[in-house]
């Protein structure tokens, strides 16, 4: 079929074969079939801005309920993070290798084999590399873009384990800004890492990240932790009474393995407010919704990206210091200062589907000016 049905997959063999196929079909179809077109090649890997909720799971629930009753899209094209906006636009109408997990580090993205130490998935599924999709000759013959996000989880877990320290008087006097630049140049390092691996297997590739958007006062959620024993239970009791067996093998096709989701729980380390708590900043205002986060808080949450920000601004210099050229192909999008309303939000740290589809507008229009 000229346009598959799924752009997207989680197995660089699997996405490889969708990128042949589409280059064949532009070469030999068009006579027959005049729709067919030229698709974008891009490797999205990332954090949970990328991969929210973890999405392995409801790719799972997508499948099974599109081939049983017939409902489309479930999962596959819920917008709740970046990456589902994004893929799913039909002005930019690209193919998509998706490597990103929900609790990633910076340092997948200079892996050459998953770490297996951060990320919601990685003990059980680890995710591909950057490195390993880069190795494949189709993908990087063919690639027109690479897409990250990452850096949040890192000065999360530093502001957890030394940054904030205990409160005093105010909030810049409570935490130890040399660790949190420190924290934060190690990011950028893992980014300088990453355009290396573009340099030497697809140099033609853009590369485009992104800042994250300064938190609203949004005091919900911000923990990761999901129990899957009963979802593969279920998920496992539905394919046989249903006689679905055979579905196993399309999913596959996205990276996913049925015969292994088992009894399985993941927890992430992303409660910023039980830290500050801890440390006697001051409290979050009490709210029956969940909402208000305490001004001080709020200001530091804003330092902290803003450091974050300030590394990676310094990537064309790091850059130029270590190759001694100038760096091209490479965008940075700032959406600090969008999806500045609590109704975007869906706790302290992740967007909401209004939200990711703000963010992933801007990322569809930077992606189609760079691949111009």
């Amino acid at each position: 079929m000229p346009s598959p049905d799924i752009d997207y997959s989680r197995n660089i063999n699997k996405f490889s074969k969708l990128v042949v196929r589409n280059k064949w079909q532009v070469k030999v179809l068009p006579k027959w079939w005049p729709c067919v077109k030229n698709k974008p090649v891009i490797i999205s890997e990332g954090d949970s801005w990328f991969d929210y909720p973890a999405k392995s799971l409801t790719d799972v629930v997508g499948v099974l309920l599109k081939y049983t009753i017939g409902l489309q899209n479930f999962g596959m094209d819920s917008n709740t993070n970046v990456i589902d906006v994004v893929s799913r636009n039909k002005k930019l109408d690209a193919l998509f290798l998706r490597l990103e997990r929900s609790g990633d580090h910076a340092d997948e993205l200079a892996a050459k084999q998953p770490d297996k130490k951060h990320g919601v998935w990685e003990d059980k599924f680890p995710s591909n590399t950057l490195y390993s999709a880069l190795q494949n000759n189709a993908v990087a013959k063919h690639l027109d873009a690479i897409l990250l996000s990452a850096g949040g989880n890192d000065l999360v877990h530093a502001v957890r384990h030394g940054v904030i320290e205990d409160y005093q008087q105010d909030w810049v006097a409570s935490h130890d800004k040399d660790k949190l630049e420190s924290a934060a140049q190690k990011v950028a390092n893992y980014y300088l890492q990453a355009l290396l691996y573009r340099d030497e297997f697809a140099p033609n590739a853009q590369v485009l990240c992104h800042s994250y958007s300064y938190a609203v006062q949004v005091n919900r959620g911000t923990t990761t932790e999901f129990d899957f024993s009963d979802a593969g239970k279920l998920i496992g009791a539905l394919i046989k009474f249903l006689k679905l067996e055979w579905i196993k093998k399309p999913l596959k096709t996205i990276g996913i393995n049925l015969d292994d989701l088992g009894e399985y729980t993941i927890q992430g380390d992303s409660n910023l407010h039980e830290t500050f708590d801890e440390k006697g900043w001051p409290k979050n205002p009490e709210h029956p919704q969940g909402e208000g986060v305490h001004p001080e808080r709020a200001l530091f949450i804003k330092s902290m990206l803003d450091t974050l920000y300030d590394a990676i601004q310094l990537l064309p210099s790091l850059y130029q210091e270590k190759t001694g050229k100038a760096l091209n192909g490479f965008e940075y999008l700032d959406v600090r200062e969008d999806v500045q309303d609590p109704k975007y939000w869906s706790d302290f740290i992740h967007l909401n589907v209004a939200g990711y589809k703000v963010v992933g507008a801007k990322f569809v229009d930077k992606i189609i000016g760079m691949l111009k």
